[in-house]
């Protein structure tokens, strides 16, 4: 019996394909959504607000959530945010950030970007420049 080997792409491709499988497609829009906007609405309440309540998702300890900031999003963003929440409530199987990394199924790391939103936010929490993990940012289709 041969082995099968199989590539570091081929590897990717299917770890991403096993954690985007356990969910929704509205749900992986949903988190899609609300990873995308700070990115595109940069500054902004909502921006602000998907960003800080991913990174409570993410590190709730380091990173607490505000649930007045739900406040800011407009009807879609909201509906999203609750989404999110939902897929993340019951028993998280994959931490916010792995699915995020499984959606896009790059060799990028949300984890990195998402502690450079912290820093950038300048959260209670986050890591000194120094610790900043260096990150490349992802482009957006």
């Amino acid at each position: 019996m041969s082995a099968v080997v199989l590539s570091d792409i081929e590897r990717r491709a299917a770890r991403s394909a096993s954690i985007t499988s356990r969910h929704s497609a509205e749900q992986l829009a949903a988190l899609q959504r609300l990873y995308e906007l700070p990115k595109r609405h940069v500054g902004t309440g909502g921006g602000r607000s998907a960003a800080r309540l991913l990174l409570g998702l993410y590190n709730g300890t380091r990173f607490p959530f505000d649930l007045t900031d739900l406040r800011s999003f407009d009807r879609t963003n909201f509906e999203a945010a609750m989404t999110v929440i939902r897929m993340d409530a019951p028993h998280c199987q994959y931490e916010v950030h792995s699915i995020i990394d499984a959606i896009y199924a790059d060799t990028y790391y949300t984890g990195d970007e998402f502690e450079n939103w912290a820093y950038n936010l300048k959260l209670k929490g986050r890591c000194s420049k120094d610790n900043l993990p260096p990150f490349v940012v992802r482009s957006l289709p």
